[in-house]
């Protein structure tokens, strides 16, 4: 079965930290260094956008694929606009998201403030979020292992000669696998005025979850 839209926003709201999740890790033998210099490298960065490709993996095989651009501004205000195939806008501010479908007309929003999602926040502000389960030096790539009240969920990061994000891989107890892929860094960008605004149509449904 297909993950509902609310179960892939979810995701998305989860993943929107993973840029930051690895460098927030328990430290393991060897991979230390590389976290500091990765964290070093993605807060030089900031303002930054980055192309994503995000592909959706049920039992092993790929039932979807979107691709789009990043924007982070800073861990409290993260944008992602999907291009292709259809036009859609996640938008993150200070523990509030906002998600626009264009094609249905509908914008969901909520909080990632609940203990079901305190995870997210743990990743960022904790120095322990999750076990660094493995560290394999010559794909740098962590492989974290993260306990929440739906199941464990793995994740594999890995990270590109520039000491930047260029691989994540999601997987949870649902069978359900997501990779994201990020390509062509832009940093120090300059944010444009209502960058993290959503021009809405009047008869737009607005569902609060």
């Amino acid at each position: 079965m297909a993950p509902s839209r609310s179960a892939n926003v979810k995701r998305l709201v989860l993943c929107v930290f993973l840029l930051l999740a690895a460098t927030l890790a328990r430290p393991l033998p060897g991979a230390d260094d590389l976290l500091q210099r990765v964290r070093a490298r993605i807060t030089r960065s900031q303002p930054f956008r980055v192309d994503f490709i995000q592909q959706v993996y049920i039992d092993g095989e790929k039932t979807m694929e979107e691709s789009g651009v990043i924007v982070f501004a800073d861990r409290t205000r993260v944008k992602w606009q999907y291009l292709d195939p259809e036009d859609k806008t996640f938008i993150l501010e200070k523990g509030r998201y906002r998600f626009y479908d264009k094609e249905n007309n509908q914008l969901l929003r909520g909080s990632i403030g609940r203990r079901s999602e305190e995870l997210i926040w743990e990743l960022l502000l904790s120095d322990r979020p999750g076990e660094a389960a493995s560290w394999d030096k010559a794909s740098r790539t962590i492989r974290l292992r993260l306990d929440g009240e739906n199941g464990v969920q793995e994740l594999k990061i890995r990270v590109g000669a520039d000491n930047l994000p260029e691989r994540v891989e999601q997987a949870a107890a649902s069978d359900v696998t997501t990779v994201y892929l990020f390509r062509n860094y832009r940093s120090r960008v300059t944010l444009a005025n209502g960058e993290f605004e959503l021009a809405l149509p009047a008869d737009v449904e607005i569902i609060e979850e």
